[in-house]
């Protein structure tokens, strides 16, 4: 295997969108008469919000209200960049790795959060909510990063904070690394069965230390 690129996920990946996320999901589902807790939001978590909607009973009928209601209620500017995340970013970079991110988030949620992370000197290639018709944990998503960076599956490694993630890549036998965030319950991951299970990002970067020095 000659390693190419590094695919990541976003959200709680890469950045931490717990804080927005679950203000802007408790506002929302409380205007529909909803009320939730953080651990039911991290027990019925899903890169796929209409699974998160059916999952808390929502009618179908409220789903593109909702949608629209995202937009005003979620504050980009309190999503951050997870710590040691961008040292993770500029360590494979100096390596000549290709960055690809496959995301849940829609364009202009990515556009608006650019200003407050500048993640362009860093991703390489990029596959929003919009760019796949099938979500994670269908392959199509990771297909289409892999096409845009012209990497093939076995010259890749995808890291992410979900089952789905985990899921999505083994559908492709791609070497999958899992990392521990604030959306997802420790089990779930490890049920998932990654190649690898990091607790944080300071240990993901020991290991491509580990791995490349």
């Amino acid at each position: 295997m000659e390693l190419k690129g590094i695919i990541f996920d976003w959200d709680g990946t890469l950045v931490d969108s717990f804080p927005a996320c679950i203000k802007a999901t408790k506002e929302i589902f409380k205007k529909f008469g909803f009320i939730i807790s953080e651990e039911e939001y991290r027990e019925k978590f899903s890169p796929n919000w209409y699974d998160i909607y059916r999952k808390h009973n929502i009618p179908e009928k409220y789903w593109k209200e909702i949608d629209l209601l995202w937009k005003d209620y979620f504050d980009y500017s309190l999503v951050k960049w997870r710590e040691e995340a961008v040292e993770n970013l500029t360590f494979l970079k100096k390596l000549n790795l290709k960055i690809g991110v496959v995301t849940a988030s829609t364009k202009e949620d990515i556009e608006r959060e650019k200003p407050y992370l500048n993640p362009e000197e860093y991703i390489d290639g990029w596959i929003t909510w919009e760019d796949s018709e099938k979500p994670k944990p269908d392959p199509l998503p990771l297909l289409k990063i892999l096409k845009k960076l012209s990497l093939s599956p076995l010259e890749v490694i995808y890291v992410g904070d979900t089952k789905e993630d985990i899921e999505m890549s083994k559908k492709l036998n791609i070497l999958t690394i899992g990392v521990l965030s604030p959306f997802t319950q420790k089990e779930k991951l490890v049920s998932s069965n990654p190649n690898f299970l990091f607790n944080n990002l300071f240990e993901l970067l020991k290991f491509w230390k580990d791995l490349f020095l």
